[in-house]
């Protein structure tokens, strides 16, 4: 009886033990368990949080999963997109398809430690959208890439913002014609060409409207402002497609002749300029007569900076100015010393 007892003793003493080894298990898997769904509803919270749609392409089979907020964001309900990588590849703008493979690839093949993309893609409503994708490949032992997650995120509103930008930088808020700094960026490239071929030739012309001062005193300025801009219409409607027209400000414009034959090209254009500058303008009922005195500066005087040909040109206008308006001057040397 004694050793049956000791015999039970020792059983149950195990079996204590097997109990408190099970229940510590238990324990474990349950705060695992819990640890995971911690883990995968902050996860979730956070995907939904940042908006942005998420894609899981499986590099082995071919097949990618969108979330729903993926294809929400290009107007698709649940079951309009499919698990192939056309739905996302064969939406995307012409202009960016190469650079989106060529990042994809160049991450797949370990150059890059992370893809990331800014690319258009087509929306239901057949308008494109602006998006960013980022991503990151799981490999093998072997480094080769299984499988390619990542995330898209709608960026439209921002490149709109910075195209706007752009643009205000660079054009004149009144007239939507280039600025000075635009005007000077080409003239520039134009003066380097010129250094290095000698059969290219351009001109520019400077114009100051006569008696613009007297539009604005007599009829205010918004009427100023509405003259400038049918004054910029009409330039613009006699350049050439490789000719570039800006202002300046005020009252001041800038043409770039580009690629003339000579001073006489030059010559007619500025003619025409100050015909078409004396027809009337219509402004509130009321007929305005303009005019404008015009400077040229040609190629030929060998200009090392694009400031020296808009300076040149600046001055030949003044000239014009002052031998009575309504006239053109073509630069030389002299007048700069004068």
């Amino acid at each position: 009886i004694l050793i049956s007892l000791a015999d039970y003793a020792a059983v149950a003493l195990e079996n204590a033990g097997l109990y408190e080894q099970a229940r510590d298990e238990i324990k474990l898997r349950k705060e695992v368990e819990d640890a995971l769904r911690e883990s995968e509803e902050r996860y979730a919270l956070a995907v939904k949080g940042a908006n942005d749609g998420i894609w899981d392409w499986d590099l082995r089979s071919n097949q990618i999963h969108y979330s729903s907020r993926w294809k929400a964001m290009l107007g698709f309900q649940e079951d309009e997109v499919g698990g192939t990588i056309g739905e996302w590849f064969n939406r995307v703008h012409i202009e960016d398809a190469e650079r989106l493979q060529l990042d994809i690839a160049s991450h797949l093949k370990g150059v890059t430690t992370q893809f990331e993309n800014e690319h258009r893609i087509l929306h239901k409503d057949s308008a494109y959208r602006w998006v960013l994708t980022r991503g990151i490949a799981v490999r093998g032992q072997d480094g080769t890439a299984t499988r390619m997650a990542g995330s898209m995120t709608d960026i439209t509103d921002r490149k709109y913002a910075e195209a706007k930008l752009l643009h205000n930088a660079f054009y004149d808020p009144l007239t939507n014609l280039p600025n000075r700094a635009l005007f000077l960026e080409r003239l520039r490239f134009a003066v380097e060409r010129a250094k290095r071929h000698a059969d290219y030739l351009f001109a520019v012309l400077f114009l100051d409207l006569d008696r613009f001062k007297n539009v604005n005193d007599s009829m205010g300025h918004m009427a100023g402002d509405q003259l400038l801009v049918s004054i910029a219409r009409r330039i613009e409607d006699g350049r050439r497609s490789t000719d570039m027209v800006a202002r300046l400000g005020g009252d001041e414009f800038v043409v770039l002749l580009d690629e003339i034959n000579g001073s006489d090209d030059a010559v007619n254009i500025a003619n025409w300029l100050r015909e078409a500058l004396r027809q009337i303008f219509h402004l509130d009922g009321r007929e305005v007569e303009m005019t404008a005195s015009i400077g040229i500066v040609l190629s030929t005087n060998g200009y090392e900076r694009s400031e020296d040909v808009l300076r040149d040109a600046d001055i030949a206008m003044y000239s014009a100015k002052a031998n009575g308006k309504d006239r053109y001057e073509i630069f030389d040397p002299s007048m700069r010393t004068r």
